[in-house]
């Protein structure tokens, strides 16, 4: 008896050490990641985005800054702005009005030159990237995504729309970040084949029922671009979008070396960059004096979404005050503001730790603020404090 106790034992070992390999062997590359994890999963460092894809091209003239008898922004406002983002955290402050360097700041950081994190500020790329395929003519904002992904042409998931996805109102199932390696939000960040996972969620809601911003959401327009265009997103993304509007270095984090890049999270550039984008957003897609993005798409991206007026197509906008904006109708989850925004056509890119890109057309303003959380943040006093502070013309020095 004894014996048949320990052949059972045994085999029992046996079979979980089977199963143990082969679940290792199907995504040998997460198991790695998740085995030997960043000291903090909220920020790694940049040793941890790798393999990355590296953007290194030409670098192009940045925007002048002004010289005194040319800031347009009270300069007591825009120190004490600087000010207040260095004590809530910030790492970079740069403001831009009327297409000249009202003040650009740095903390703790190796300045202008670094590449920084904007966390899911990266999610916003997947907007751009899907007007330019929709201007190219290869997908419409109300095709199914399982015209592009054969793997669920005839499920549930098939019926979703870009336009759904662009929304974050997939009604892909969403749920937050938890322990254990069976966790999906786990999965899809530490992955070896961002395909593989993206296309193992299951449906939770009907598709554009419920806003739920998610990381796989977000992938998956980039999964549907790259069917769609026939080329790699990364080609396709420096090609028509980065080389485009001058930006210069930056990196992607990347599943695996021959595999995809991320573009739900954490694509690392230099703040001026990020400038640069935000001046892409604030001309109507038009940059250096060409157009890059089709005409009226940015205004396509910033109409309000069915479910949530403070939500754009992968873009924020500031249109109804709430004191704290909800990143989710499920999830308890948000933003703080103090108070309303004091203009009406504000729209901004955020990334965690309250990494921020304002945008403000009618004021020919732009906000960045780096940097990571505080809990002291307010999402409002930045841009509505430099608001204020314009100067008239016959007001400027």
């Amino acid at each position: 008896m004894l014996r048949s106790f320990a052949y059972g034992i045994g085999g029992l070992a046996v079979c979980f050490v089977i199963a143990a390999g082969l679940e290792y062997s199907s995504d040998p590359i997460f198991w790695q990641r998740y085995l030997n994890p960043p000291a903090n999963p909220m920020e790694p460092g940049p040793d941890f985005y790798q393999p990355a894809f590296t953007l290194d091209s030409p670098p192009t003239p940045f925007f002048p800054a002004a010289k005194p008898s040319e800031q347009t922004i009270d300069p007591v406002v825009l120190e004490s702005a600087a000010q207040w983002t260095e004590q809530t955290g910030g790492t970079a402050f740069i403001v831009i009005h009327k297409g000249k360097v009202q003040i650009e700041r740095y903390w703790d950081v190796g300045g202008a030159d670094e590449l920084m994190t904007g966390r899911a500020m990266t999610k916003t790329f997947n907007a751009l990237l899907a007007g330019l395929a929709i201007g190219d003519g290869v997908i419409a904002l109300d095709d199914r995504i399982g015209d592009y992904l054969g793997e669920w042409n005839e499920e549930p998931q098939g019926d979703i729309t870009l336009r759904d996805l662009l929304y974050q109102a997939s009604g892909l199932e969403n749920p937050p970040l938890g322990p254990g390696a069976w966790n999906r939000f786990t999965r899809s960040a530490y992955t070896g084949d961002a395909v593989m996972v993206a296309l193992e969620h299951e449906m939770a809601h009907e598709p554009g029922s419920v806003f739920d911003i998610g990381n796989v959401t977000s992938q998956l327009i980039a999964i549907v671009v790259q069917r769609a265009v026939g080329k790699p997103v990364q080609e396709y993304f420096l090609e028509r979008l980065w080389q485009p509007i001058g930006a210069d270095r930056g990196s992607f984090f990347m599943d695996r070396a021959d595999g995809m890049i991320h573009i739900d999270c954490c694509f690392r550039t230099t703040p001026r960059n990020w400038m640069r984008v935000g001046d892409l957003l604030l001309n109507d897609g038009v940059s250096n004096g060409e157009r890059v993005l089709p005409e009226g798409w940015v205004e396509t991206m910033t109409t309000s979404s069915p479910r949530n007026p403070n939500y754009g197509m992968h873009i924020w906008l500031g249109r109804e005050y709430v004191p704290v904006r909800p990143y989710s109708e499920i999830h308890p989850v948000g933003v703080p503001h103090a108070e309303p925004f004091l203009s009406d056509d504000l729209f901004f890119i955020e990334g965690g730790g309250y990494r921020t890109l304002y945008v403000v057309p009618s004021e020919d303003l732009l906000i960045l603020r780096l940097g990571k959380s505080n809990p002291d943040w307010d999402s409002s006093y930045l841009p509505n404090r430099l608001v204020e502070g314009l100067r008239e013309e016959s007001e400027a020095p």
